[in-house]
């Protein structure tokens, strides 16, 4: 029985050739497009599940709130790791981390700036399941200057040739902008899975910090992660929180604050901590302050969607195809129904036809995965490998999936087209084609509706995009160059500077903490008319910020070098004047709690418009601007020749002047602000694909039911055209039901299309597009446009057709 249901499944097959061609290629790119989602979020998923204790593992973030102004950080104080083990008895063991960004590292004459540079306890390759190639996990990290490298960093600087090369052991690096920190080699770990929220080329013992011998609360210093004990459960890790507040932070909010904490809570203020399981961390997690850039929980579920609906997108292409052909299936019925076929055997007759189909369409979008996976890993910034295909949960998987598709994409038609009656079909009785289906016009809305939304969702992604680049920041951030390190110049500062400014192409020089979009200092300060305390971000420059950057003022003046007690003198940005709640900056004064100034009072000399010193996904938070030495950590350089290259080797040849031990390590600034949205960019990327994959699968179920309503209605066209119909007359009269449906469908999008884009992707940005409705008319038009030049091709061929080729048999 099987055997025969193969065969006339192939027979039909082979007699329909264009329309099982249009079936299987629609089916075909639907799966394809599915299995290639699929695996983006399954990898997506498996971030950190690699470690033995996964479902043990949490990391601990505080939320404070400080007159208003709340952040979320991922570092703690360093007691927390000790406090967590004496007073938490479901605690197992912790483990405290901490990141230097953009460190450079030197071995010999191989310098080279380090950004994946971690620092930890010594527990730390026992608490996780990183593998060390060579070195002892307990004692690697254990005792200061001791560092653990990657296979990948140890290829770098000296060559390493794989397992049993043990030529790094022992070696010493000097890390720091003078080298300052020594570190010795004990460790070679394997590179680190690229599904790790946590990656590292380097880890040095946490031993090695001085800033261990400043353990403060408020001090948020360390990334503190945690194991809880088997039969545990984290609740008994979240009750103890409140209890570490209210003993060991509340003692420092008297010291700091001179306040109880009953008071500081009375003011609306707190401080919290809560837990992250360690698996939830890379999707649900995207604080600003993350040790790597995180994915997104609603970017996977936007791209689940669009994975459900291209399938379904396919499937109906199936069943609008068979059953718009039921007419020339359905002698076929009748006549096996009358010899005595029964329902069920003709059902699995067609369902039979359903999942060869699908089993064919399934084999030929396994070779396009395998075909296209480069390319897809290419615009996901994903390293997604063709094994993953071969995972036996993944074979199970795929098998189940096949069964699913061929039942959605099968029966429909199976028990549509075997619930006729024999003797109505052989006496010509059923109506078949366009007009007889509104469930087959329901599936075509469908299908645009669907289109039409992924259309609108990559216009808007790409408005919003384009919005955010060349949004007004405040500033101009063309021709600038960030020049890192430059505390290597130690006491040439001055000279470096003096000496660019003398050449024509450079604009003007600053030193700066940090350049934007990465302005990520924050402190405490106290008003001193208000007496209250305010948490505002710290930027610390030169006299020459104002002149590089093209920041304006609001109110005041910026530093001078005429005025020598600028040294304790401060601005603050409009966001802070409003925080503050002042009128005016004139005679106001700031108690400082940051750094060497801590204890200072600052008089505030100037406001500065708002600039946006961090991505546009964030308000403009409040800011002080204090004046710094030169050089700082880095420098800010305009140019006035757009001569890139010259630019280049002119800054560099001073800089090896002046510091010919330091990498020379530069970026742009508009290229630091656009790599803020790269995901973003990924993600649009994304849908412009996957969008039009939706609208060729769309297209192709329209083609095949233009051609069979064209055949259907042969007789009328060629009446039409005996009584003297024009073609155009002849075209219009084929498309317009079609286009009738695609209007329908345009209406349906328009309100769930801007309801998902507003939760799903609008709202994780503070400075955002409204909707325009230009292009959501010009998403409905194209979409209007592809469909009517789908169809015309048939409608053209039907219209121009001899009249007499159609009434022959009348």
């Amino acid at each position: 029985m099987l055997r025969n249901y193969i065969i006339t499944t192939l027979r039909i097959l082979s007699r329909q050739k264009v329309y099982s061609a249009i079936n299987l290629f629609g089916l075909t790119l639907g799966i394809t497009s599915t299995l290639l989602l699929i695996l983006y979020i399954a990898d997506e998923v498996s971030y950190d599940r690699f470690h033995t204790d996964a479902d043990r593992m949490y990391r601990s973030v505080m939320t404070a709130r400080l007159n208003d102004q709340e952040f979320k950080t991922v570092y703690t104080g360093l007691p927390m790791s000790e406090a967590m083990l004496k007073d938490v008895p479901a605690v197992e063991s912790v483990v405290r981390i901490t990141k230097w960004s953009t460190i450079p590292v030197r071995f010999d004459d191989k310098t080279f700036t380090e950004n994946r540079f971690l620092l930890a306890d010594s527990n730390f390759f026992n608490f996780f399941s990183f593998p060390l190639i060579a070195g002892n996990p307990k004692e690697a990290l254990n005792g200061p200057n001791k560092v653990v490298i990657s296979e990948s960093a140890a290829r770098k600087y000296f060559g390493y040739t794989g397992p049993g090369d043990l030529s790094p052991i022992g070696k010493m690096f000097f890390v720091g902008s003078q080298g300052e920190t020594k570190a010795e080699v004990t460790g070679i770990a394997a590179d680190v899975p690229h599904n790790s929220h946590l990656k590292f080329d380097f880890m040095l013992s946490i031993t090695t910090w001085n800033q261990l011998n400043y353990p403060m609360w408020l001090n948020s210093a360390v990334v503190t992660y945690f194991k809880i004990r088997p039969n545990t459960t984290i609740e008994d890790v979240n009750d103890k929180y409140t209890y570490f507040v209210n003993t060991y932070i509340a003692k420092e909010i008297e010291m700091f604050l001179q306040m109880s904490m009953a008071q500081l809570e009375a003011s609306g203020s707190f401080v919290r901590f809560e837990s992250q399981p360690i698996t939830d961390i890379h999707l649900r997690s995207q604080l600003s302050d993350e040790l790597e850039p995180n994915g997104n929980i609603r970017y996977l579920y936007l791209f689940g969607m669009i994975a459900v609906f291209l399938i379904v997108l396919a499937c109906i292409n199936f069943m609008n195809l068979s059953t718009a052909r039921a007419a020339n299936r359905a002698k076929e019925v009748g006549i096996r129904k009358t010899i005595g076929a029964l329902r069920h055997k003709l059902i699995a007759q067609f369902m039979m036809e359903s999942y060869l189909y699908t089993v064919l369409a399934v084999v030929f979008a396994l070779t396009l995965v395998s075909l296209s996976l480069n390319f897809f890993n290419v615009i996901t910034a994903k390293n997604i490998l063709f094994t993953s295909l071969l995972n036996p949960l993944f074979l199970g998987g795929l098998f189940v999936f096949t069964l699913i598709i061929g039942a959605l994409a099968g029966s429909y038609p199976a028990f549509y087209l075997t619930a006729f009656k024999p003797a109505e079909v052989l006496k010509g009785k059923v109506r078949a084609g366009f007009k007889s289906s509104g469930i087959r016009n329901a599936l075509v809305v469908f299908q645009f509706f669907i289109s039409i939304g992924l259309i609108i969702s990559t216009l808007m992604v790409f408005q919003q995009l384009k919005f955010v680049q060349q949004q007004n920041l405040g500033f101009d951030k063309r021709n600038i160059m960030t020049l890192l390190h430059t505390m290597n110049l130690d006491k040439n500062g001055e000279a470096f500077k003096n000496e660019l400014k003398q050449y024509a192409e450079i604009e003007s020089i600053t030193f700066v903490n940090r350049m934007p979009p990465n302005v990520d200092w924050n402190s405490a300060f106290r008003i001193v008319d208000t007496g209250q305390d305010q948490m505002l971000t710290v930027y610390v420059t030169d006299h020459d910020a104002l002149e590089t950057m093209g920041y304006q003022l609001a109110a005041g003046r910026f530093f001078s070098r005429d005025f020598k007690t600028d040294t304790a003198a401060c601005l603050i940005n409009e966001a802070a004047l409003r925080q503050i709640g002042w009128d005016t900056h004139e005679g106001k004064k700031i108690l400082s709690r940051f750094n060497t100034l801590e204890g200072n009072e600052l008089e505030v000399i100037g406001v500065i418009k708002n600039f946006n010193y961090e991505s546009l996904k964030n308000n403009i938070r409040p800011m002080i601007i204090i004046l710094g030495g030169e050089p700082n950590f880095e420098a800010g350089i305009r140019f006035s020749s757009e001569n890139i290259k010259r630019n280049i080797e002119l800054v560099e040849s001073i800089w090896k002047k002046y510091a010919p031990q330091a990498p020379f390590e530069y970026s742009f600034l508009d290229t630091n602000f656009a790599a803020k949205y790269k995901a973003e960019e990924r993600m649009g990327q994304v849908f412009i694909i996957f969008t039009g994959l939706a609208i060729i699968i769309a297209c192709l179920g329209l083609l095949g039911l233009a051609t069979y309503s064209a055949e259907q209605r042969a007789k009328e066209i060629s009446v039409r055209k005996v009584m003297g119909a024009s073609v155009s007359q002849l075209v219009l009269l084929l498309s317009k039901d079609f286009a009738r449906l695609i209007i329908i469908a345009f209406v349906l999008a328009i309100p769930l299309t801007l309801y998902l884009l507003q939760e799903y992707w609008l709202s994780g940005f503070a400075y955002r597009i409204d909707f325009n409705p230009w292009i959501i008319g010009g998403a409905g038009l194209l979409a209007l446009v592809v469909a009517l030049f789908t169809i015309s091709f048939q409608a053209l061929r039907a219209a121009m057709g001899n009249p007499v080729d159609s009434l022959r048999s009348e």
